[in-house]
């Protein structure tokens, strides 16, 4: 693979170049005291944090198998959060729901090496973002961090009406683009959505583990930095 002369390079957003957790992190923290929750309602905000991650996984993996829609996501995500604290209150959950979705997006932390890799490859490269998430926030969490000014396009699940893994958003993403998959490679976080569909449409992959998550799925190329990926291209 070393050898490949690749001139599309196709990166998912969040947790791979966007830093998600240190972004909720803030997001969560700040939404905690604006709502007042350990005086209203004794809500620990690590406890608050540790809940919304635990749901908003469990949420985002159902949304990737096609179990659920965006914007049930969305409305789901909060109430199921306070119901962890035997809390039932509609109105604070869809209040949260809005505040959290105008806050967080707006964050602007990258993951390490994030803008330094981005700054080495415009010159040599076509880069594109590839992510599920939704348009108006991956946008804006792009301008927010920076590094909108480095992609010619940003492929999204509902522009595609695809999601990753599925063939479909892939295929869609080689005709926005003009690109093959022959002279591509997709730079993911996630082993069932990025890598397991670039793999089905025989586009090179490499596998950013950055917490070193321990799996069985064999990988070409895995990294724990991205100033490793480099190597590779």
């Amino acid at each position: 693979m070393q050898s490949k002369k690749y001139k599309h390079i196709f990166f998912d957003l969040d947790h791979t170049l966007w830093d998600y957790e240190k972004n909720s992190e803030e997001a969560l923290a700040e939404l905690h005291a604006y709502f007042d929750l350990f005086n209203t309602w004794n809500i620990d905000c690590r406890d608050f944090t540790r809940h919304f991650y635990e749901v908003n996984y469990s949420l985002w993996d159902q949304f990737n198998k096609r179990q659920i829609h965006q914007d049930q996501l969305r409305k789901q995500r909060f109430p199921l959060v306070l119901a962890r604290f035997d809390l039932v209150n509609p109105q604070l959950a869809d209040d949260m729901s809005v505040r959290y979705l105008n806050l967080c997006p707006a964050k602007p932390h990258l993951m390490p090496f994030s803008l330094e890799l981005l700054q080495y490859l415009k010159p040599r490269y076509q880069l594109h973002v590839l992510t599920n998430g939704a348009s108006d926030v991956q946008m804006v969490k792009m301008r927010s961090s920076g590094i909108d000014i480095f992609f010619d396009f940003v492929i999204t699940s509902d522009q595609a009406e695809s999601r990753k893994p599925e063939k479909e958003i892939f295929l869609y993403a080689l005709h926005c683009t003009g690109a093959r998959s022959d002279n591509s490679i997709m730079i993911g976080d996630n082993l069932d959505t990025d890598i397991a569909g670039a793999s089905a449409i025989t586009m090179d992959s490499i596998f950013y583990n950055p917490h070193k998550k321990t799996h069985n799925q064999k990988v070409a190329i895995e990294v724990q930095c991205l100033s490793h990926i480099t190597a590779w291209l």
